[in-house]
């Protein structure tokens, strides 16, 4: 009496240590390979399945698993165009306990794309220093929460939901109460929410804003501070869990799905989730926006957060703008070619000889490698510059316009290439753009030694 140790055939373990021990597993796939290494083991889990299945779940997904649940199971359920009242709530997992296999199956399908984009929030507005997470628990709860909540919103009211409401056949009066419909659909959804989740969640859409517009930045070195974008309003109504890894790491020629030219679309997607939610604020008498002056959402500190440029030390370039080489490689993924390029001297960046291999080569090369290759050939003038500064844009803008084109030579060298004599007017020559035997018969990565260089023949 009063004893619940129940002994098994072993002569190590009990029952209740090894249920104690699998409700402990941090994953499905652990959980997976420990049931197999013993019939005891097995048949413990099999007196306890649901128990240990759900704590393996709170164990991968931590404290957002109501959030995470809830969005499978209406992704899965094709809840599209539903009012919110209609959908799964947040308290389901309270309802339906009960993992299912499809459940399971779906919750860390996503958890690695969710990780993921945690993990470059992190770098990218908390500490630009680790490429890993280092959230607080508390503000990773905040991240994935509204990370999950986002993901429900696109999978309901998205593009599968689009495709699911119109027809290829439908006229314009079908269409336009579609679109109405849509609306009243999306406000209703964040109506639901209280006003701190709201922020959280327009936090992190304009953070993924960000991650899609760098793919196309003006200046490489410049985080676009206008995220809007067609674009970016395109890979959000799809589906930004795995859409804005995928930009990230190929670039936005990956959505395939992407057809600017399909106008009764855009109505549906463009400023999908940004407009509802900001009406729903405006319905409070909330700001639209929250001053950059004031606290911002998820994050409760900022590492580093009055840093200042290594070398100009200005106080006007917030310092998760400051690019060092623990995060150059946020910088691009696929490289913004021309405005790289634009950053040449002179004519150089046209020359036909080299233009294509140029280019090539920028492809191919990482930008944490070629940023960090670029000290390797740092002139006199910078003698005080170090790989370990931490530069604003306009200062890593300058390094790399001195040094690039010195680089690239150094590249061709490296190949084995054999370097001619240099042409005297250097990067600046115009003939090099228009006569292709000039162009091979001399070097132009290099500095002039005589003034703008006039047409030439060769």
């Amino acid at each position: 009496m009063g004893n619940t140790v129940h002994p098994m055939h072993s002569s190590f373990v009990n029952a209740d240590l090894v249920e104690c021990f699998l409700r402990f597993l941090p994953d499905f796939q652990c959980l997976a390979s420990i049931i197999l290494t013993s019939k005891a083991i097995y048949n413990v889990f099999q007196q306890h399945p649901r128990s240990v299945v759900r704590s393996v779940a709170y164990n991968l997904i931590g404290p957002a698993l109501p959030q995470a649940l809830r969005f499978v199971r209406c992704k899965n359920a094709q809840l599209y165009y539903k009012p919110v009242g209609e959908l799964l709530g947040e308290d389901d997992i309270q309802k339906n306990p009960v993992l299912s296999s499809e459940d399971i199956t779906s919750l860390v399908g996503i958890f690695t794309s969710i990780q993921e984009l945690e993990s470059l929030f992190s770098w990218r507005m908390k500490d630009r220093r680790f490429k890993t997470s280092q959230l607080s628990l508390a503000e990773s709860t905040r991240f994935q929460k509204a990370m999950y909540r986002m993901s429900l919103f696109s999978a309901v009211y998205g593009c599968n939901a689009h495709e699911s409401a119109i027809g290829s056949d439908s006229d314009q009066e079908e269409i336009d109460s579609a679109l109405e419909e849509a609306k009243t659909l999306r406000k209703g959804f964040f109506g639901s929410l209280s006003t701190p989740e709201l922020r959280d969640i327009q936090s992190l859409e304009t953070f993924l804003r960000g991650v899609i517009t760098r793919d196309y930045g003006v200046c490489f070195a410049t985080i676009p501070p206008e995220t809007y974008s067609l674009e970016s309003s395109f890979v959000l109504y799809c589906a930004p869990w795995h859409h804005v890894i995928d930009v990230y790491k190929r670039g936005l020629d990956c959505i395939t799905e992407w057809d600017s030219d399909i106008t009764e679309e855009i109505l549906f997607y463009d400023d999908f989730i940004i407009e509802p939610l900001t009406s729903v604020l405006v319905d409070r008498t909330e700001q639209p926006l929250l001053p950059v002056t004031q606290k911002q959402p998820i994050i409760d500190e900022i590492v580093g957060e009055h840093d200042r440029c290594s070398q100009c030390q200005s106080d006007t370039v917030k310092c998760l703008d400051l690019w060092g080489p623990s995060n150059w490689g946020y910088l691009w993924g696929t490289p913004p070619l021309h405005s790289i390029v634009q950053l040449l001297k002179g004519h150089v960046g046209a020359n036909l000889a080299d233009r294509a291999h140029f280019l090539a080569l920028l492809c191919e090369t990482p930008a944490e490698e070629l940023v960090g290759g670029l000290f390797d050939y740092k002139t006199p003038a910078y003698s005080t510059w170090n790989k370990a500064d931490w530069l604003c844009p306009q200062c890593l803008e300058k390094f790399v316009r001195d040094h690039l084109h010195i680089w690239y030579l150094g590249q061709k060298v490296k190949r084995g290439d054999v370097i001619p004599n240099n042409c005297w007017y250097g990067y600046n020559c115009r003939t090099q753009t228009h006569r292709l035997a000039h162009a091979q018969k001399l070097n132009h990565w290099c500095e002039p030694t005589r003034g703008d260089a006039p047409p030439t023949n060769v």
